[in-house]
Protein backbone atom coordinates (compact mmCIF):
# COMPACT_ATOMS: atom_id res chain seq x y z
CA UNK A 1 0.00 0.00 0.00
CA UNK A 2 1.29 3.65 -0.90
CA UNK A 3 1.66 6.23 1.90
CA UNK A 4 -1.34 8.16 2.55
CA UNK A 5 -0.62 12.19 2.24
CA UNK A 6 -2.03 13.59 5.11
CA UNK A 7 -2.54 17.52 5.63
CA UNK A 8 -4.51 20.05 8.06
CA UNK A 9 -7.97 21.01 5.84
CA UNK A 10 -8.43 24.39 7.39
CA UNK A 11 -11.72 25.13 5.06
CA UNK A 12 -13.32 22.52 7.01
CA UNK A 13 -16.91 23.68 8.43
CA UNK A 14 -17.90 20.64 10.66
CA UNK A 15 -15.39 19.06 12.75
CA UNK A 16 -14.26 15.61 11.07
CA UNK A 17 -11.53 14.02 8.77
CA UNK A 18 -11.73 12.78 5.32
CA UNK A 19 -9.88 9.88 4.13
CA UNK A 20 -10.22 9.76 0.37
CA UNK A 21 -10.14 6.10 -1.14
CA UNK A 22 -9.95 4.94 -4.58
CA UNK A 23 -12.36 1.71 -5.42
CA UNK A 24 -11.51 0.04 -8.74
CA UNK A 25 -13.95 -1.94 -10.74
CA UNK A 26 -13.99 -4.43 -13.36
CA UNK A 27 -14.64 -2.27 -17.13
CA UNK A 28 -17.83 -3.68 -17.44
CA UNK A 29 -19.13 -2.32 -14.37
CA UNK A 30 -21.35 1.29 -14.34
CA UNK A 31 -21.45 4.29 -12.24
CA UNK A 32 -24.53 3.04 -11.34
CA UNK A 33 -23.67 -0.15 -10.20
CA UNK A 34 -20.51 1.19 -8.88
CA UNK A 35 -21.99 3.74 -6.66
CA UNK A 36 -24.80 0.82 -5.31
CA UNK A 37 -22.08 -1.32 -4.56
CA UNK A 38 -19.79 1.46 -2.64
CA UNK A 39 -23.32 2.46 -0.89
CA UNK A 40 -23.45 -1.00 0.35
CA UNK A 41 -20.40 -1.23 1.78
CA UNK A 42 -20.59 2.33 3.85
CA UNK A 43 -24.17 2.22 4.95
CA UNK A 44 -23.23 -1.49 6.24
CA UNK A 45 -20.69 -0.05 8.72
CA UNK A 46 -22.21 3.24 9.28
CA UNK A 47 -19.45 5.48 6.89
CA UNK A 48 -21.26 8.87 5.28
CA UNK A 49 -19.70 9.26 1.80
CA UNK A 50 -20.16 11.49 -1.22
CA UNK A 51 -19.25 9.98 -4.82
CA UNK A 52 -17.25 12.64 -7.04
CA UNK A 53 -15.53 11.22 -9.70
CA UNK A 54 -16.11 8.05 -11.83
CA UNK A 55 -13.05 7.46 -14.27
CA UNK A 56 -13.66 4.99 -17.55
CA UNK A 57 -11.27 3.02 -18.37
CA UNK A 58 -9.68 3.96 -21.69
CA UNK A 59 -10.41 0.31 -23.31
CA UNK A 60 -14.17 0.11 -22.46
CA UNK A 61 -16.03 0.90 -25.51
CA UNK A 62 -19.03 2.80 -25.18
CA UNK A 63 -22.27 4.33 -27.28
CA UNK A 64 -20.48 7.92 -27.09
CA UNK A 65 -18.24 7.11 -30.08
Amino acid sequence: MSDVYEFVDNSNKVDENVLAVDFHFDSDVTKEQAIKMVDRICKGIGIRYTPTIFAISKWKETDDK
